[in-house]
């Protein structure tokens, strides 16, 4: 696969790109194609940064980065932007790291990830401020699911039944599930809208872009408006029901920004670096993309499982 793009510009900064999967812990094919996908989008940072980074042993040969630690890139960088899973706090701890290196993070704080990450918490925050299913550690009257405190991907995630320690109860909501992928910096920009594919709960892809109601932006505007702390691309899960509700708050680089250059025909790459020097303009889609885990051949595939990027039709 082609992996990195000329560029005239001349690059003075060097960015540490990390994905938790490629870079670190093998993880399931299943889970891992995703991250092997948005590793590969990282790299359009490499038009305007030079690239620090290492992968294991297995994606040497795909990704041009030679053995190193996650220390030792950081003490060789000017900035960092990783994307790591919730679970057992990884991404948390990660970020940590990075604020303690003094490394310029592009993502956001480990203060605003410990509340994002564990979702008793952020209902709590977030509870009287946008609409959010009713939320507990205890069983629910009526129809709930039961989902960790602390998970991604929607791993570990049942309809009803006992509340154990660690885990939380949420009223079913039914509705159209959707994801916004935003940018907070100085002013809060929608990047994209995302129609979600779920499966049992467990992601499967998205659509993009997707159409919501101006009530459903602006709560999830209100959401990231109301952490302190959350910086660069955020995304928001939410189901759009008679009222829009607010599900989940992501403090990194989710799956679909690996198709936003097909849909909009700008990288996150392009976006970030516009919208840090105050010169971005929202573009036009392009096309409307589907993005989908499946098998066979694809934008990446990894051990019969891949991420196939799909144009559903020209805009």
């Amino acid at each position: 696969m082609s992996i990195l793009k000329k560029r005239s510009m001349k690059k003075s900064e060097s960015l540490f790109i990390y994905e938790h999967g490629v870079c670190t812990e093998k993880l399931p094919e299943s889970i891992a194609v995703e991250g092997i996908a948005m590793f590969k989008s990282m790299m359009n940072f490499g038009k305007y940064y030079n690239l620090i980074s290492f992968v294991r042993d297995e994606f040497s040969g795909i990704f041009p980065f030679k053995n190193s630690s996650f220390e030792e890139c950081l003490e060789n960088s000017d900035k960092a932007l990783i994307i790591a899973p919730e679970n057992e706090m990884i991404l948390f701890n990660l970020t940590r790291k990075i604020e303690k290196y003094g490394v310029e993070n592009l993502g956001s704080s480990s203060r605003a990830i410990g509340i994002t990450s564990d979702k008793w918490k952020l209902y709590r925050k977030l509870r009287s401020k946008v609409n959010m299913p009713e939320t507990s550690k205890r069983e629910l009257a009526g129809r709930y699911i039961v989902k960790p405190r602390v998970s991604c991907g929607g791993d570990g995630i049942v309809h009803g039944g006992r509340v154990k320690d660690g885990f939380i109860a949420q009223e079913y909501i039914d509705g159209k599930n959707i994801s916004l992928s935003l940018f907070v910096g100085n002013d809060i920009h929608v990047l994209s809208i995302n129609r979600q594919i779920l499966s049992n709960f467990e992601y499967r892809g998205a659509v993009l872009p997707e159409n919501a109601e101006k009530e459903t932006i602006d709560e999830a505007i209100n959401a990231v408006s109301a952490i302190s702390g959350l910086n660069g691309y955020v995304g928001v899960d939410m189901i759009q029901a008679e009222v829009p509700y607010v599900i989940e708050v992501n403090a990194r680089l989710t799956t679909p920004f690996v198709a936003f250059e097909m849909a909009y025909g700008m990288s996150y790459a392009d976006m970030f670096v516009q919208l840090s020097e105050g010169r971005y303009v929202k573009p036009e889609p392009l096309k409307r993309v589907m993005l989908i885990k499946t098998e066979g051949e694809g934008y990446v595939t990894y051990r019969g499982h891949s991420i196939v990027l799909k144009t559903i039709s020209n805009i």
